[in-house]
């Protein structure tokens, strides 16, 4: 203070500025140093502060020389210069083309040089630089310089290698030594003259050019490269000369000939090089020695420096024509003979032309149309020369005006047609209608008729021009299509047995006859119509048919074919064993006919192993189920390598001794037997004894199926004989705790331990949740629980006579199998299964007892067709399930008398009563109705005491015991008859069945 009057800046102690601010806009290094800044403000005290500026710069490469110049064995040191701010962290040298070399230091050095050591080395310094508030940055500079090794030029080499040009252009030889010499060589060219290199040069340079190749150019040249040091290697290429083919002599260009000449031919000639090859054509087409039409002979003469001269004669001469030689009118059409050789290709083209007299074309000689349409009668014929036409209908000529128009044109290819136009057609146009067509060679009169439109006429010449594995093509040549052209074609085929199938067995036929039936499909209006999807390998037999809207033809001719195979399988399975030499094969389902093409690795004459066929084996399919076979290779010999045993009477007598005879290598493949060719993929053997069985053949599912049922066989019988124990045991305790029960409210049953309960049959097939719709049935009343409308319970029709059973013979029942037992269902000794048992045998034991007990239940079914399981549930020993109300009522009015005679004559029958086989499964019936309500009333699944019970109401007619009876158990009943308080909740249960 006061504010300074001045300030100065210096770099180096000289003034560069007076600005308070000194900027440097692109820094150099010319701005490096120590830069001052000072200020005065005239208190005679100066105030200064410096700083010092350091550029960074890449490095910066000098190398004292441009190129430099050295003697083969000389060493070399080139000094590279390298300056940079910070100093470099690295300097090297590189060459180029060479990306091995690399060598570190300011200094090359190269001992001994070589030629191949000349080159451009270039010297590469690198640094990192990193300015004031910047990043790191690596930066390089890079000089080079040319190392020149006098040398004499190397091996030269030409190219191209082979050199082939076409007579009249140019072609151009390239020369270079390697290695190239230095100071520059010279270049010189020679060609060999007589067969030896001439002395004469012929041209100097890298480059020899022939601005237009001649025949006289071909042969073989010669160069080498030269400098004052000495001359390189000589290289050789030798020089082709190829011509496209030129013609000597032409086809004429147009030419007219008369059907009926003999003997007609032409010819054409060309050279060319190489030899040019010879093809005739006729309208685009190869004349080949099938049309049995034409005959080809063709002259060959090689000439000087290969050029080859080529006739060729065409003869209008073969056995498809009249008199083996007449020409007839089909040889019209253009005809050319073409050349063509590795250079290029060559033609000549005659129009040929026939004069003949006029030929039909047109398909049909039928028009077809209806009343009021317009007719169009064509006639349409080839001829040469034009022809004339002339129309007549009866002996009418007809002419353009009125009724007619005649309209003739051509299509420029001597085809000419003419249409007789018919307009408003009627009755009496209907009929035949000559066309006359002449030339100055002959004339012809071509009926055609008018008609009114109708059914289309069969298709003829059907035929397959194509197979494929599940497809094949049919042709056919359509008949009159009735003047209608939405006239369709569907194609009938059927399966038919292979024609000649030698291997066919009786399954394979009946699997190929197996839809024999006609099938049909729908080509539209396609011709030629592929038919698919068809099976593979297999026969067929078709015809056609057409189809418009007037009506249906007639069948065509009916063809076969077959169609080919898709694959050849190959086998499941393949086993050789070495001792007994015996091959097995497993072969799958299949009904081709097929050989087992058996394949091992011998040695022959050659130590290196191949495969070789050993055996063809023929084989006998299924067409059903797997084949196995089994077949001896009796020839085959296990020697080891080299020892040149062979297999004495082989096929091909040829030595196998196999790769290892301890070890063989066998395969098989699988062929169809009329075509070795056509085979499917190899599969190699097994060695070893044989695994293959016969029981091998059954199929995986199977076998799983077969194990299964074992073990729930056995699982079964086990839980059989522990439900026989356990039964036997809980029956006797069960027996015991009801005795005195039983006996104290009925002393007049005698309970008999050896009589079985009444059979027990589930309802349901799982668990007694089935139980639930049993309910469901008794609740309604439209439904009859045990009527014969319920086949699946297996209940007696009304009107069937049901089997008696002796008295005292309820041993016979199924006992253990219908066991309603305590231990069965795993309750307690009260449960009504031990009343069930002891009821029955009470019933068995009073037999006297059992008409009245008939009558009297007869009578109450009269009455009101009461349920009462005292008397139809089984204990009063009568019929073991009493009939629903409804199907009595039905018996009543249905053969009642028979049917109260069948019941009263009835006794639960055995199970040996309805089959005679003691192990066969029992046809169940459904449970007791009682037993029903009892497991209904106690389920916690269903409550019904809110729901109204017709069939309730309906059973209020019946006595209190009897009504009861259906909605408590038989403990109660018996307590309430008895004048006994049992609670009705006591001893229930519900009975779940497992399945297993």
């Amino acid at each position: 203070k006061p504010k300074p009057e001045q300030v100065k800046w210096t770099r180096n102690g000289r003034f560069i500025s007076s600005h308070p601010t000194h900027t440097i806009h692109r820094v150099s290094l010319q701005d490096a140093g120590r830069y001052t800044c000072s200020a005065d403000n005239g208190l005679d005290k100066i105030g200064e502060q410096e700083i010092t500026l350091n550029v960074l710069y890449p490095p910066i490469v000098q190398i004292e020389t441009k190129a430099k110049t050295a003697e083969e064995k000389e060493t070399v040191h080139i000094k590279c210069n390298v300056t940079a701010n910070p100093p470099p962290v690295t300097i090297e040298w590189l060459k180029e083309g060479d990306i091995d070399f690399r060598r570190n230091g300011d200094t090359l050095v190269l001992r001994d040089v070589r030629a191949e050591d000349a080159g451009t080395y270039i010297c590469r310094g690198i640094n990192m630089m990193k300015p004031y508030g910047g990043k790191t940055l690596e930066r390089e500079g890079n000089a080079s310089v040319a190392l020149l090794v006098r040398h004499r030029p190397g091996q030269a080499v030409i190219t191209p290698e082979k050199p082939v040009v076409h007579v009249g252009n140019s072609v151009s030889l390239m020369c270079k030594a390697d290695p190239p010499g230095y100071p520059d060589p010279q270049y010189r060219w020679y060609r060999d003259v007589g067969g030896e290199v001439s002395t004469t040069v012929i041209a100097q340079g890298a480059q020899y050019l022939i601005p237009k190749a001649a025949l006289s150019s071909e042969g073989k040249y010669h160069c080498h490269a030269s400098n004052e040091l000495g001359n390189g290697g000589m290289a050789s290429a030798t020089l082709e000369i190829h011509q496209p083919p030129q013609f000597l002599a032409k086809l004429q260009s147009n030419m007219i000939k008369r059907a009926g000449e003999a003997d007609f031919f032409v010819t054409c000639s060309a050279k060319g090089k190489p030899e040019p090859s010879i093809t005739w054509l006729k309208d685009d087409v190869e004349i080949t020695p099938e049309l049995h039409r034409y005959e080809v002979k063709t002259n060959v003469d090689k000439g000087p420096n290969g050029m080859v001269t080529v006739q060729s004669m065409l003869k209008f001469t073969g056995k498809a024509r009249p008199n083996g030689n007449d020409l007839i009118s089909t040889d019209r059409g253009q005809y050319t003979c073409l050349y063509e050789n590795e250079v290029n290709k060559a033609n000549s083209t005659m129009h040929l032309k026939i004069e003949h007299e006029p030929i039909v074309l047109h398909q049909y000689n039928k028009v077809a149309n209806d009343i009021k349409e317009t007719a169009e009668v064509l006639c349409k014929v080839q001829s040469y020369p034009k022809p004339e036409f002339l129309w007549h209908f009866g002996t009418t000529l007809l002419s353009t005006g009125g009724h007619y128009e005649i309209i003739t044109n051509s299509d420029g290819n001597d085809v000419y047609t003419s249409i007789l136009k018919i307009s408003n057609v009627r009755h009496q146009d209907y009929g035949e209608y000559h066309c006359r067509v002449s030339n100055s060679l002959n004339h012809i009169q071509v009926p055609i008729r008018l008609q009114p439109k109708g059914p289309p006429e069969k298709p003829n010449k059907l035929k397959a021009v194509e197979l494929g594995s599940n497809y094949v093509v049919l042709s056919w040549n359509p008949g009159f299509d009735g003047g209608l052209a939405n006239t369709k074609y569907f194609v009938s085929y059927r399966k038919i047995v292979i024609p000649n199938e030698s291997l066919m067995t009786e399954e394979c036929a009946a699997v190929a006859a197996s839809g024999a039936e006609w099938m049909e499909y729908d080509c539209q209006r396609e011709v030629p119509c592929t038919i698919s999807p068809l099976d593979h390998h297999q026969s067929y037999v078709f015809k056609v048919k057409a189809l418009n809207t007037k009506g249906v033809s007639e069948h065509s001719n009916e063809i076969s074919a077959t169609t080919k195979v898709e694959k050849i399988p190959i086998p499941l399975m393949a086993n050789f064993d070495p001792e007994t030499k015996i091959l097995g094969l497993n072969i799958g389902a299949t009904c081709l006919s097929m050989v087992a093409i058996v394949e091992s690795v011998m040695y022959g004459d050659t130590p290196m192993a191949a495969w070789h066929i050993i055996e063809k084996v023929d084989l006998q399919v299924n067409g059903h189920d797997p084949t196995y076979r089994e077949h001896e290779i009796k020839h085959f010999v296990a020697n080891r390598r080299n020892n040149g045993r062979s297999l004495g009477n082989t096929l091909d007598e040829i030595p196998i001794p196999i790769e290892d005879e301890l070890n063989p290598r066998v395969r098989v493949k699988l062929c169809l037997k009329i075509n070795h060719e056509y085979c499917g993929e190899y599969l190699e053997a097994d060695i070893g004894q044989s695994l293959i069985q016969e029981a091998s053949f059954v199929e995986l599912p199977t076998l799983i199926a077969i194990l299964v049922c074992s073990v729930v066989a056995a699982l079964s019988a086990v839980l059989l004989v522990m439900f026989c124990r356990c039964r036997r045991n809980q029956k006797k305790e069960s027996v015991k705790s009801k005795e005195y029960d039983i006996d104290s409210i009925h002393p007049s049953i005698v309970a008999q331990q050896n009589q079985a309960p009444p059979p027990y049959y589930s309802a349901s097939s799982l668990e007694n949740k089935a139980l639930e719709h049993s309910m469901d049935l008794a609740m309604d009343q439209n439904t009859a629980l045990y009527a014969s409308q319920q086949p699946t319970y297996g209940y007696h029709q009304q009107n069937a006579m049901i089997p008696q059973v002796p008295q005292n013979d309820w041993s016979n029942m199924g006992y253990v199998e219908n066991s309603y037992s305590n231990s069965n269902n795993g309750g307690s000794v009260n449960s009504q299964d031990s009343i069930w048992q002891l009821k029955m045998s009470a019933a068995a034991s009073n037999s006297a007892n059992m008409i009245p007990q008939h009558n009297y239940m007869d009578q109450q079914m009269q009455q009101n067709y009461g349920y009462d399981p005292m008397t139809h549930g089984g204990y009063g020993a009568v019929d073991d399930y009493a009939p629903y109300p409804h199907l009595m009522t039905t018996a009543s009015q249905h053969g009642g008398d028979d049917y109260h005679h069948n019941m009263r004559n009835s006794q639960n029958p055995s199970r040996q009563d309805y089959c005679s086989d003691p192990y066969a499964s029992v046809h169940k019936p459904k449970k007791r109705m009682d037993q029903h309500m009892d497991f209904v009333a106690e389920s916690p699944y269903h409550d019904v005491s809110g729901l109204p019970d017709p069939y309730m109401e309906q059973e209020e007619a019946k006595s209190p015991v009897q009504n009861q009876h259906l909605s408590m158990s038989y403990d109660d009943a018996l307590a309430m008859e008895s004048g006994y308080s049992t609670p009705n909740s006591r001893n229930r249960r519900v009975i779940h069945e497992i399945v297993v």
